[in-house]
Protein backbone atom coordinates (compact mmCIF):
# COMPACT_ATOMS: atom_id res chain seq x y z
CA UNK A 1 0.00 0.00 0.00
CA UNK A 2 2.95 2.14 1.12
CA UNK A 3 4.12 1.90 -2.72
CA UNK A 4 1.12 2.07 -4.43
CA UNK A 5 1.07 6.36 -3.06
CA UNK A 6 4.70 6.92 -3.67
CA UNK A 7 3.51 6.08 -7.29
CA UNK A 8 0.15 8.41 -7.39
CA UNK A 9 2.68 11.25 -6.13
CA UNK A 10 5.43 10.67 -8.99
CA UNK A 11 2.16 10.98 -11.43
CA UNK A 12 1.12 14.19 -10.21
CA UNK A 13 4.33 15.51 -9.94
CA UNK A 14 4.53 15.11 -13.67
CA UNK A 15 6.61 11.72 -14.34
CA UNK A 16 9.44 10.69 -14.64
CA UNK A 17 12.52 13.00 -17.03
CA UNK A 18 12.16 12.06 -20.40
CA UNK A 19 9.04 11.12 -20.37
CA UNK A 20 8.81 7.52 -19.20
CA UNK A 21 6.41 7.05 -16.83
CA UNK A 22 6.77 5.46 -13.22
CA UNK A 23 4.21 3.01 -14.26
CA UNK A 24 6.28 2.03 -17.32
CA UNK A 25 9.81 1.63 -14.98
CA UNK A 26 7.62 -0.34 -12.81
CA UNK A 27 6.15 -2.86 -15.35
CA UNK A 28 9.54 -3.01 -16.94
CA UNK A 29 10.91 -4.10 -13.37
CA UNK A 30 8.06 -6.16 -12.39
CA UNK A 31 8.83 -7.72 -15.98
CA UNK A 32 12.35 -8.47 -16.07
CA UNK A 33 11.84 -9.33 -11.95
CA UNK A 34 9.16 -11.70 -12.75
CA UNK A 35 11.49 -13.01 -16.30
CA UNK A 36 14.37 -13.43 -14.06
CA UNK A 37 12.77 -15.65 -11.26
CA UNK A 38 10.79 -17.81 -13.60
CA UNK A 39 14.28 -18.32 -15.30
CA UNK A 40 15.78 -19.12 -11.86
CA UNK A 41 13.25 -21.02 -11.47
CA UNK A 42 13.07 -23.30 -14.23
CA UNK A 43 16.85 -23.56 -13.40
CA UNK A 44 16.55 -24.58 -9.99
CA UNK A 45 14.09 -27.39 -11.18
CA UNK A 46 16.24 -28.36 -13.69
CA UNK A 47 19.35 -28.79 -11.06
CA UNK A 48 17.24 -30.36 -8.61
CA UNK A 49 15.89 -32.75 -11.35
CA UNK A 50 19.24 -33.84 -12.66
CA UNK A 51 20.41 -34.20 -8.82
CA UNK A 52 17.03 -36.23 -7.74
CA UNK A 53 18.06 -38.45 -10.61
CA UNK A 54 21.50 -38.52 -10.18
CA UNK A 55 20.75 -39.43 -6.20
CA UNK A 56 18.18 -42.32 -7.30
CA UNK A 57 20.52 -44.44 -9.78
CA UNK A 58 23.58 -44.09 -7.74
CA UNK A 59 21.58 -45.72 -4.60
CA UNK A 60 19.57 -48.07 -7.37
CA UNK A 61 23.17 -49.68 -8.43
CA UNK A 62 24.93 -49.32 -4.84
CA UNK A 63 21.27 -51.75 -3.86
CA UNK A 64 21.64 -54.22 -6.77
CA UNK A 65 25.64 -54.14 -5.82
CA UNK A 66 24.85 -55.00 -2.55
CA UNK A 67 22.16 -57.97 -3.21
CA UNK A 68 24.92 -59.63 -5.43
CA UNK A 69 27.31 -59.18 -2.59
CA UNK A 70 24.75 -60.57 -0.33
CA UNK A 71 24.57 -63.74 -2.84
CA UNK A 72 28.30 -64.25 -3.13
CA UNK A 73 28.20 -64.16 0.82
CA UNK A 74 25.35 -66.80 1.51
CA UNK A 75 26.99 -69.43 -1.46
CA UNK A 76 30.58 -69.11 0.27
CA UNK A 77 28.95 -69.73 3.62
CA UNK A 78 27.49 -72.56 2.41
CA UNK A 79 30.79 -74.35 1.54
CA UNK A 80 32.73 -73.40 4.30
CA UNK A 81 31.78 -76.38 6.45
CA UNK A 82 32.66 -78.71 3.62
CA UNK A 83 35.61 -77.01 2.70
CA UNK A 84 36.75 -76.03 6.37
CA UNK A 85 36.53 -80.00 7.61
CA UNK A 86 39.10 -82.83 7.99
CA UNK A 87 37.29 -85.11 6.13
CA UNK A 88 37.29 -83.44 2.69
CA UNK A 89 41.12 -82.79 3.45
CA UNK A 90 41.69 -86.57 3.57
CA UNK A 91 39.41 -87.82 1.28
CA UNK A 92 40.03 -84.95 -1.74
CA UNK A 93 43.53 -83.71 -1.09
CA UNK A 94 45.67 -86.06 0.55
CA UNK A 95 44.08 -89.20 -1.29
CA UNK A 96 41.26 -88.36 -3.97
CA UNK A 97 38.09 -90.73 -3.09
CA UNK A 98 35.23 -90.57 -6.15
CA UNK A 99 32.89 -92.18 -3.45
CA UNK A 100 33.63 -89.97 -0.61
CA UNK A 101 33.27 -86.99 -3.95
CA UNK A 102 30.16 -88.46 -5.13
CA UNK A 103 27.96 -89.70 -2.10
CA UNK A 104 28.57 -87.11 0.32
CA UNK A 105 30.57 -83.86 -0.34
CA UNK A 106 28.80 -82.99 -3.93
CA UNK A 107 25.50 -84.32 -2.99
CA UNK A 108 25.79 -82.25 0.81
CA UNK A 109 26.23 -79.39 -1.80
CA UNK A 110 23.62 -79.85 -3.82
CA UNK A 111 20.70 -81.54 -1.36
CA UNK A 112 21.84 -79.41 1.72
CA UNK A 113 22.58 -75.95 -0.07
CA UNK A 114 21.27 -75.97 -3.62
CA UNK A 115 24.68 -75.15 -5.41
CA UNK A 116 23.53 -75.99 -8.78
CA UNK A 117 27.31 -76.24 -10.19
CA UNK A 118 30.51 -77.28 -8.58
CA UNK A 119 33.96 -77.87 -9.45
CA UNK A 120 37.06 -79.09 -7.99
CA UNK A 121 40.45 -77.67 -9.06
CA UNK A 122 44.23 -79.18 -8.28
CA UNK A 123 47.34 -77.17 -8.02
CA UNK A 124 48.04 -76.50 -11.57
CA UNK A 125 44.64 -75.71 -12.80
CA UNK A 126 43.64 -79.05 -13.12
CA UNK A 127 40.08 -80.14 -13.08
CA UNK A 128 39.05 -82.88 -11.08
CA UNK A 129 35.37 -83.15 -10.91
CA UNK A 130 32.46 -81.06 -12.36
CA UNK A 131 29.09 -81.69 -11.05
CA UNK A 132 25.41 -80.43 -12.60
CA UNK A 133 23.32 -80.98 -9.06
CA UNK A 134 24.00 -84.17 -8.00
CA UNK A 135 25.72 -85.65 -11.45
CA UNK A 136 29.02 -85.72 -11.26
CA UNK A 137 31.82 -85.89 -13.95
CA UNK A 138 35.06 -87.21 -12.60
CA UNK A 139 37.08 -86.67 -15.85
CA UNK A 140 40.45 -84.80 -14.83
CA UNK A 141 41.29 -82.51 -17.55
CA UNK A 142 43.72 -79.41 -17.28
CA UNK A 143 42.07 -75.91 -17.35
CA UNK A 144 42.93 -73.27 -19.98
CA UNK A 145 44.89 -70.51 -18.79
CA UNK A 146 41.91 -68.29 -20.37
CA UNK A 147 39.58 -70.11 -18.28
CA UNK A 148 37.34 -68.28 -15.89
CA UNK A 149 37.59 -71.02 -13.53
CA UNK A 150 41.29 -71.09 -13.38
CA UNK A 151 41.21 -67.23 -12.79
CA UNK A 152 38.69 -67.37 -9.94
CA UNK A 153 40.61 -70.68 -8.46
CA UNK A 154 44.08 -68.69 -8.42
CA UNK A 155 42.28 -66.03 -6.79
CA UNK A 156 40.98 -68.43 -4.27
CA UNK A 157 44.75 -69.62 -4.01
CA UNK A 158 46.19 -66.05 -3.36
CA UNK A 159 43.81 -65.98 -0.16
CA UNK A 160 44.67 -69.32 0.99
CA UNK A 161 48.57 -68.12 1.07
CA UNK A 162 47.38 -65.23 2.50
CA UNK A 163 45.80 -66.98 5.42
CA UNK A 164 48.21 -70.00 5.69
CA UNK A 165 49.50 -71.09 8.90
CA UNK A 166 51.83 -73.84 9.99
CA UNK A 167 50.14 -76.91 11.99
CA UNK A 168 51.48 -79.82 12.64
CA UNK A 169 52.41 -82.34 9.67
CA UNK A 170 52.08 -79.67 7.51
CA UNK A 171 49.87 -76.43 6.80
CA UNK A 172 46.37 -75.16 7.84
CA UNK A 173 44.22 -71.77 7.07
CA UNK A 174 43.70 -69.31 10.03
CA UNK A 175 39.85 -69.34 11.10
CA UNK A 176 37.83 -66.51 9.96
CA UNK A 177 34.62 -65.83 11.18
CA UNK A 178 31.50 -66.26 8.51
CA UNK A 179 31.03 -62.70 8.68
CA UNK A 180 34.81 -62.62 7.60
CA UNK A 181 34.17 -65.21 4.53
CA UNK A 182 35.72 -62.88 1.98
CA UNK A 183 39.16 -62.63 3.17
CA UNK A 184 39.36 -66.20 2.32
CA UNK A 185 37.13 -67.10 -0.36
CA UNK A 186 37.39 -65.39 -3.76
CA UNK A 187 33.95 -63.90 -5.24
CA UNK A 188 33.54 -63.04 -9.22
CA UNK A 189 31.54 -63.95 -12.21
CA UNK A 190 32.49 -67.00 -14.64
CA UNK A 191 31.09 -68.40 -18.11
CA UNK A 192 30.60 -71.74 -17.89
CA UNK A 193 29.24 -73.67 -20.53
CA UNK A 194 28.03 -71.33 -22.30
CA UNK A 195 26.09 -69.74 -19.46
CA UNK A 196 27.25 -66.83 -17.06
CA UNK A 197 27.27 -67.07 -13.67
CA UNK A 198 28.11 -65.86 -10.10
CA UNK A 199 30.67 -68.25 -8.45
CA UNK A 200 32.53 -68.20 -5.46
CA UNK A 201 35.67 -70.26 -4.70
CA UNK A 202 37.71 -71.11 -1.57
CA UNK A 203 40.79 -73.76 -0.28
CA UNK A 204 39.95 -77.16 1.17
CA UNK A 205 41.63 -76.86 4.44
CA UNK A 206 41.48 -78.66 7.53
CA UNK A 207 39.51 -77.53 10.65
CA UNK A 208 40.61 -79.80 13.54
CA UNK A 209 44.06 -80.38 12.99
CA UNK A 210 43.82 -83.98 12.23
CA UNK A 211 45.14 -83.87 9.24
CA UNK A 212 47.44 -81.20 7.79
CA UNK A 213 48.09 -79.74 3.98
CA UNK A 214 51.10 -80.60 2.43
CA UNK A 215 53.45 -77.80 0.67
CA UNK A 216 52.09 -76.32 -2.54
CA UNK A 217 48.92 -74.77 -3.41
CA UNK A 218 45.51 -76.71 -2.15
CA UNK A 219 42.08 -78.01 -3.92
CA UNK A 220 40.11 -75.48 -4.66
CA UNK A 221 36.23 -75.53 -4.42
CA UNK A 222 34.00 -73.34 -6.90
CA UNK A 223 30.49 -73.13 -6.52
CA UNK A 224 28.40 -71.53 -9.33
CA UNK A 225 25.03 -70.19 -9.46
CA UNK A 226 23.46 -69.44 -13.12
CA UNK A 227 22.41 -65.72 -13.87
CA UNK A 228 19.04 -67.10 -15.49
CA UNK A 229 15.64 -65.42 -15.14
CA UNK A 230 15.02 -67.50 -11.42
CA UNK A 231 17.74 -65.81 -10.26
CA UNK A 232 16.79 -62.57 -11.33
CA UNK A 233 13.27 -63.13 -10.27
CA UNK A 234 14.99 -63.85 -6.88
CA UNK A 235 17.27 -60.66 -7.04
CA UNK A 236 13.91 -58.68 -7.64
CA UNK A 237 12.04 -60.24 -4.74
CA UNK A 238 14.01 -58.29 -2.50
CA UNK A 239 14.79 -55.20 -5.14
CA UNK A 240 11.49 -54.58 -6.43
CA UNK A 241 12.93 -52.77 -9.67
CA UNK A 242 10.98 -52.17 -12.88
CA UNK A 243 11.39 -55.10 -15.80
CA UNK A 244 15.28 -56.03 -14.22
CA UNK A 245 16.86 -58.44 -16.54
CA UNK A 246 20.08 -59.73 -17.44
CA UNK A 247 21.94 -59.54 -20.66
CA UNK A 248 24.93 -60.95 -21.92
CA UNK A 249 25.94 -57.47 -24.12
CA UNK A 250 27.45 -54.78 -21.81
CA UNK A 251 25.06 -52.21 -22.75
CA UNK A 252 22.98 -52.47 -19.28
CA UNK A 253 23.27 -50.20 -15.98
CA UNK A 254 25.76 -52.35 -14.33
CA UNK A 255 28.70 -54.15 -15.72
CA UNK A 256 29.59 -58.15 -14.83
CA UNK A 257 33.21 -58.87 -15.58
CA UNK A 258 34.93 -62.32 -14.84
CA UNK A 259 37.69 -62.09 -12.69
CA UNK A 260 40.21 -61.53 -15.54
CA UNK A 261 38.05 -58.11 -16.45
CA UNK A 262 36.49 -59.96 -19.48
CA UNK A 263 32.70 -58.66 -20.10
CA UNK A 264 29.82 -60.91 -19.65
CA UNK A 265 27.45 -59.17 -19.20
CA UNK A 266 25.66 -56.58 -17.96
CA UNK A 267 22.02 -55.96 -15.74
CA UNK A 268 19.26 -53.93 -16.96
CA UNK A 269 16.10 -51.93 -15.70
CA UNK A 270 13.52 -48.97 -15.81
CA UNK A 271 15.43 -46.99 -13.38
CA UNK A 272 13.16 -44.97 -11.47
CA UNK A 273 14.10 -41.34 -12.13
CA UNK A 274 12.10 -39.06 -9.17
CA UNK A 275 13.30 -35.53 -11.14
CA UNK A 276 10.48 -35.73 -13.42
CA UNK A 277 8.19 -35.10 -10.76
CA UNK A 278 9.72 -32.10 -10.39
CA UNK A 279 8.16 -30.10 -13.39
CA UNK A 280 4.38 -30.72 -12.85
CA UNK A 281 4.66 -28.69 -9.80
CA UNK A 282 7.33 -25.96 -10.92
CA UNK A 283 5.67 -25.18 -14.71
CA UNK A 284 2.40 -23.99 -12.77
CA UNK A 285 4.47 -22.25 -10.18
CA UNK A 286 6.52 -20.70 -12.82
CA UNK A 287 3.11 -19.31 -14.46
CA UNK A 288 1.44 -18.47 -11.10
CA UNK A 289 4.55 -16.04 -9.96
CA UNK A 290 3.79 -13.68 -13.14
CA UNK A 291 0.86 -12.68 -10.92
CA UNK A 292 1.92 -13.43 -7.67
CA UNK A 293 5.35 -14.05 -7.36
CA UNK A 294 6.06 -13.95 -3.24
CA UNK A 295 2.95 -16.82 -3.60
CA UNK A 296 4.54 -18.80 -5.85
CA UNK A 297 8.00 -18.65 -3.87
CA UNK A 298 6.26 -19.82 -1.05
CA UNK A 299 4.75 -22.59 -3.33
CA UNK A 300 8.21 -23.38 -5.01
CA UNK A 301 9.58 -23.77 -0.91
CA UNK A 302 7.00 -25.90 0.07
CA UNK A 303 7.89 -28.43 -3.09
CA UNK A 304 11.21 -28.78 -2.27
CA UNK A 305 10.52 -29.79 1.18
CA UNK A 306 8.08 -32.64 0.38
CA UNK A 307 10.49 -33.46 -2.14
CA UNK A 308 13.57 -33.15 0.47
CA UNK A 309 11.26 -35.54 2.76
CA UNK A 310 10.22 -37.62 -0.21
CA UNK A 311 14.14 -38.46 -1.13
CA UNK A 312 14.64 -38.90 2.82
CA UNK A 313 11.75 -41.43 2.57
CA UNK A 314 13.29 -43.59 -0.16
CA UNK A 315 16.38 -43.60 1.34
CA UNK A 316 15.06 -45.04 4.82
CA UNK A 317 13.41 -47.36 3.01
CA UNK A 318 16.34 -48.31 1.05
CA UNK A 319 18.27 -48.77 4.13
CA UNK A 320 15.18 -50.66 5.81
CA UNK A 321 15.37 -52.96 2.76
CA UNK A 322 19.64 -53.25 2.79
CA UNK A 323 18.63 -54.65 6.76
CA UNK A 324 15.32 -56.74 6.17
CA UNK A 325 15.53 -60.14 4.48
CA UNK A 326 12.59 -59.89 2.47
CA UNK A 327 11.53 -63.64 2.80
CA UNK A 328 10.99 -63.42 6.37
CA UNK A 329 10.94 -60.00 7.69
CA UNK A 330 13.95 -61.06 10.08
CA UNK A 331 17.22 -59.08 10.55
CA UNK A 332 19.41 -60.17 7.34
CA UNK A 333 23.00 -60.41 7.70
CA UNK A 334 24.57 -57.29 7.31
CA UNK A 335 22.03 -55.80 10.30
CA UNK A 336 22.85 -58.86 12.58
CA UNK A 337 26.67 -58.41 12.44
CA UNK A 338 26.30 -54.98 13.13
CA UNK A 339 23.91 -56.13 16.10
CA UNK A 340 26.12 -58.42 17.09
CA UNK A 341 29.78 -56.20 16.87
CA UNK A 342 27.59 -53.68 19.06
CA UNK A 343 27.19 -55.99 21.88
CA UNK A 344 30.59 -57.21 21.62
CA UNK A 345 31.93 -53.66 22.00
CA UNK A 346 29.59 -53.34 25.43
CA UNK A 347 30.65 -56.95 26.90
CA UNK A 348 32.17 -55.32 29.70
CA UNK A 349 28.51 -53.89 30.83
CA UNK A 350 26.14 -56.38 29.00
CA UNK A 351 27.27 -60.07 28.75
CA UNK A 352 25.15 -62.19 26.02
CA UNK A 353 24.53 -65.08 24.00
CA UNK A 354 24.73 -66.48 20.10
CA UNK A 355 22.50 -69.42 19.46
CA UNK A 356 22.84 -70.30 15.79
CA UNK A 357 20.84 -72.66 14.15
CA UNK A 358 19.49 -74.59 10.70
CA UNK A 359 16.72 -76.42 9.96
CA UNK A 360 16.22 -80.37 9.61
CA UNK A 361 14.46 -81.84 6.75
CA UNK A 362 13.69 -78.33 5.04
CA UNK A 363 15.29 -79.93 1.76
CA UNK A 364 12.65 -82.16 1.77
CA UNK A 365 9.73 -80.04 2.03
CA UNK A 366 10.85 -78.44 -0.80
CA UNK A 367 11.59 -81.44 -2.94
CA UNK A 368 8.05 -82.73 -1.96
CA UNK A 369 5.86 -79.44 -2.32
CA UNK A 370 8.11 -77.14 -3.98
CA UNK A 371 9.92 -73.84 -3.33
CA UNK A 372 6.57 -72.14 -2.56
CA UNK A 373 6.08 -74.44 0.34
CA UNK A 374 9.94 -74.19 1.31
CA UNK A 375 8.59 -70.28 1.69
CA UNK A 376 5.92 -70.61 3.52
CA UNK A 377 7.84 -73.05 5.99
CA UNK A 378 10.61 -70.06 6.28
CA UNK A 379 7.81 -67.34 7.16
CA UNK A 380 6.23 -69.52 9.95
CA UNK A 381 9.43 -70.57 11.36
CA UNK A 382 10.90 -67.00 11.36
CA UNK A 383 7.53 -66.01 13.62
CA UNK A 384 7.80 -68.82 15.65
CA UNK A 385 11.32 -67.97 16.45
CA UNK A 386 10.20 -64.49 17.22
CA UNK A 387 7.10 -65.78 19.36
CA UNK A 388 9.81 -67.71 21.15
CA UNK A 389 12.23 -64.96 21.50
CA UNK A 390 10.03 -62.57 22.31
CA UNK A 391 12.02 -59.39 23.38
CA UNK A 392 15.17 -61.18 24.74
CA UNK A 393 16.80 -60.65 21.53
CA UNK A 394 17.00 -60.32 18.22
CA UNK A 395 16.25 -63.20 15.46
CA UNK A 396 17.83 -62.98 12.47
CA UNK A 397 17.78 -64.92 8.98
CA UNK A 398 21.48 -65.47 7.12
CA UNK A 399 20.93 -68.27 4.62
CA UNK A 400 18.10 -70.36 3.03
CA UNK A 401 17.36 -72.52 6.35
CA UNK A 402 19.63 -70.98 8.93
CA UNK A 403 19.12 -68.37 11.58
CA UNK A 404 21.14 -66.58 14.25
CA UNK A 405 19.41 -65.36 17.63
CA UNK A 406 21.64 -62.60 19.83
CA UNK A 407 20.13 -62.35 23.33
CA UNK A 408 21.06 -59.53 25.43
CA UNK A 409 18.26 -60.48 28.32
CA UNK A 410 18.77 -64.16 29.01
CA UNK A 411 21.83 -65.63 29.09
CA UNK A 412 22.62 -68.35 31.72
CA UNK A 413 22.52 -71.95 30.64
CA UNK A 414 19.37 -73.30 32.00
CA UNK A 415 17.49 -70.18 31.20
CA UNK A 416 18.90 -70.59 28.11
CA UNK A 417 18.36 -74.50 27.68
CA UNK A 418 14.69 -73.54 28.42
CA UNK A 419 14.49 -71.14 25.29
CA UNK A 420 16.43 -74.19 23.41
CA UNK A 421 13.66 -76.32 24.09
CA UNK A 422 10.76 -73.79 23.72
CA UNK A 423 12.28 -73.16 19.75
CA UNK A 424 12.94 -76.39 19.51
CA UNK A 425 9.30 -77.52 20.43
CA UNK A 426 7.87 -74.54 18.73
CA UNK A 427 9.51 -74.94 15.23
CA UNK A 428 9.32 -78.84 15.62
CA UNK A 429 4.74 -78.06 15.60
CA UNK A 430 3.25 -79.38 12.35
CA UNK A 431 3.14 -76.61 9.65
CA UNK A 432 -0.59 -76.72 7.34
CA UNK A 433 0.59 -75.35 3.91
CA UNK A 434 -1.86 -72.75 1.80
CA UNK A 435 -2.65 -76.43 -0.39
CA UNK A 436 -3.73 -78.12 2.97
CA UNK A 437 -0.43 -79.93 2.98
CA UNK A 438 0.39 -80.36 6.55
CA UNK A 439 4.68 -80.48 6.69
CA UNK A 440 6.92 -81.14 9.92
CA UNK A 441 10.40 -79.32 10.41
CA UNK A 442 13.47 -79.40 13.08
CA UNK A 443 15.71 -77.09 14.61
CA UNK A 444 19.03 -78.12 15.69
CA UNK A 445 21.09 -75.26 17.90
CA UNK A 446 24.46 -74.33 18.83
CA UNK A 447 24.69 -71.94 21.99
CA UNK A 448 27.56 -69.72 22.64
CA UNK A 449 27.92 -67.10 25.74
CA UNK A 450 30.00 -63.41 25.77
CA UNK A 451 32.46 -63.71 27.88
CA UNK A 452 32.60 -67.18 28.59
CA UNK A 453 33.58 -69.07 25.11
CA UNK A 454 35.39 -65.41 23.52
CA UNK A 455 35.41 -61.48 23.43
CA UNK A 456 34.30 -60.58 20.17
CA UNK A 457 31.96 -60.62 18.09
CA UNK A 458 34.65 -62.86 15.59
CA UNK A 459 35.31 -65.60 18.17
CA UNK A 460 31.57 -65.85 19.37
CA UNK A 461 30.13 -66.51 16.78
CA UNK A 462 32.38 -69.36 15.22
CA UNK A 463 31.74 -71.47 18.93
CA UNK A 464 28.36 -70.75 17.94
CA UNK A 465 28.79 -72.40 14.66
CA UNK A 466 31.21 -75.10 15.91
CA UNK A 467 28.30 -75.84 19.00
CA UNK A 468 25.40 -75.74 15.85
CA UNK A 469 27.60 -78.56 13.96
CA UNK A 470 28.04 -80.98 17.45
CA UNK A 471 24.58 -80.53 18.03
CA UNK A 472 23.56 -82.10 13.80
CA UNK A 473 26.28 -84.45 14.57
CA UNK A 474 25.05 -85.86 17.45
CA UNK A 475 21.37 -86.05 16.50
CA UNK A 476 19.16 -83.53 14.60
CA UNK A 477 16.85 -81.30 16.92
CA UNK A 478 18.56 -80.28 19.51
CA UNK A 479 20.92 -77.96 21.37
CA UNK A 480 24.55 -78.20 22.28
CA UNK A 481 26.54 -75.55 23.93
CA UNK A 482 29.90 -74.05 22.86
CA UNK A 483 31.56 -74.75 26.59
CA UNK A 484 30.87 -78.26 26.15
CA UNK A 485 33.12 -78.68 23.14
CA UNK A 486 36.27 -79.67 25.04
CA UNK A 487 34.48 -81.96 27.80
CA UNK A 488 35.06 -85.14 28.41
CA UNK A 489 31.57 -86.54 26.83
CA UNK A 490 31.38 -84.27 23.92
CA UNK A 491 28.57 -86.17 22.40
CA UNK A 492 26.35 -84.93 24.94
CA UNK A 493 23.40 -82.60 23.99
CA UNK A 494 20.40 -81.40 24.63
CA UNK A 495 17.18 -83.48 23.10
CA UNK A 496 13.74 -81.20 22.48
CA UNK A 497 12.50 -83.01 25.65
Amino acid sequence: MAQSGSVSQFQSDGGAPGGFGLPALVRLFAFVLITLSALSLLFIGYIASRKADEIAVDKQLVLLENVLRDRHGLLARDQLGLARWDRSVKYITLKFRPSYVVEEFVSSLWYDFGHERSFLVGPGGRLLMSAWQDDVDLTARDLDAKDDLKAIADLAIERHHAHRITIEGGYGQKPVPASEIHQVAAFGYAEIDGEVMLTTAMAIVPDDGEVALPEGDPVILISARPINAEFVGDLNGQLEYADLKFARNGDGLLKIKSVDGQPLGSFNWDLYRPGAEIWPVVVPAVVLLCGLLLAASFVLGRYISRLSIRLEDSERRNRDLAHRDALSGLANRLFFEKALNDAADRLAQAPFAVIASDLDRFKLVNDSHGHAAGDEVIRTVAERLKDAVGETGLVGRVGGDEFLILLTAARDRARLAALARRIIASVSDPITLSTGAVVDVGISLGIATAPENGASARVIMSMADRALYASKETGRGRVFFAEDLEAPNVGAAVDAA
